[in-house]
């Protein structure tokens, strides 16, 4: 009998356990390569599903995957924040600022009103720095609840599915999919629609976390950035290369760095190594925004050692994380591409 789901869907403290590896049941075709045969890799608590890699390309997926509305279950309200909102006031407006640098970097060399696309724009923060500079920024999310307080000069469009937003062919100078591709149940089908919207030459940004990297190897079940359920598919950064490339983009750059993800990443795995701390904790804090005392997580002398964690780690993460895009391994990285041929 499948297990039975945890009270509340969207936690972020879902126990994560590795297999022995032997295989099962042939998944569908793998979405980065299209081979089928893969191996378990990890159980997930709450769920009948698991995490199995495919065995050409190295790919994971949840398999069988979530049903839409199982999926949706996975993404209440309140995982989207309050008013777009969604950490504690520091750590928000650290998020914000290092969006605005990731969007002043992503868009060197658009013309002045470019159209540009932000695929799962959730709560709009690069939306904002979009039209900071100029440009015509658009959004498509599938959560009305996630784009509460994005920015009003944002041209924003609720549907289920990139397809289903309908938007006219050769649409777009360029279409950011940032960290949203390992949450979608179909990634190939929403490259070849994003190849369709972009003009001839038009730009595509892709981040997502490397499950080759560093990092990902080190931590096993207790890396941070599985995220299970949420994350459907956990791409090693040449998987994702090749995935493009079918979907008929040219690689210009790859890129390894990550200040808002990578750090972070280090310090939360560690923790997540140690049985007797909360998975996930430490993001659990931060997440918090603003609870009154009463509502607090944790006892306060858990939360005294998450917090002396993120003060001790910080330095060794940040020498972690340049060592580890010294050697094109970074945790979460970008690929940016252009749309060339036919898909």
């Amino acid at each position: 009998m499948p297990a039975p789901p945890p009270a509340d869907p969207a936690r972020h403290d879902r126990a994560v356990a590795a297999l022995d590896g032997e295989a099962g049941p042939a998944p569908p075709p793998c979405a980065a390569c299209g081979a089928v045969e893969a191996r378990p890799r990890y159980a997930i608590e709450g769920l009948a599903a698991r995490l199995v890699v495919c065995t050409r390309c190295g790919t994971g997926r949840l398999h069988p995957l979530p049903d839409e509305d199982e999926l949706g279950s996975f993404y209440p309200d309140t995982y989207y924040g309050d008013e777009g909102t969604k950490f504690r006031g520091p750590v928000e407006w650290l998020v914000r600022a290092v969006g605005a640098r990731h969007v002043r970097f992503l868009a060197a060399g658009l013309p002045s009103g470019a159209r540009v696309l932000d695929l799962g724009c959730g709560r709009g923060v690069a939306l904002r720095a979009l039209a900071d500079r100029g440009f015509e920024a658009h959004g498509v999310e599938r959560s009305e609840a996630a784009v509460r307080g994005a920015d009003l000069r944002a041209k924003l469009r609720i549907a289920p599915s990139l397809a289903e937003a309908g938007y006219p062919d050769a649409y777009f100078d360029a279409v950011l999919v940032w960290h949203v591709l390992e949450h979608l149940r179909e990634p190939q089908a929403v490259l070849r629609e994003a190849h369709r919207i972009l003009r001839p030459g038009g730009r595509l940004v892709v981040a997502v976390p490397n499950f080759s990297s560093w990092q990902a190897r080190w931590a096993g079940p207790a890396w941070f950035h599985l995220d299970p359920p949420r994350h459907l598919h956990h791409f090693p950064i040449a998987a994702l290369r090749g995935l493009l490339e079918r979907c008929g983009f040219a690689i210009e750059s790859e890129h390894h760095f990550s200040l808002r993800q990578n750090p972070f990443g280090w310090i939360q795995s560690a923790q997540n190594r140690r049985a007797e701390l909360p998975r996930n904790g430490l993001y659990t804090l931060l997440y918090e925004r603003g609870a009154t005392s009463a509502a607090r997580p944790f006892d306060a002398r858990t939360r005294r050692t998450l917090w002396a964690w993120l003060a001790l780690g910080i330095v060794p993460a940040l020498a972690l994380t340049l060592a580890e895009t010294a050697a094109r391994s970074g945790a979460s990285v970008h690929v940016v591409a252009r749309r060339s041929g036919e898909a």
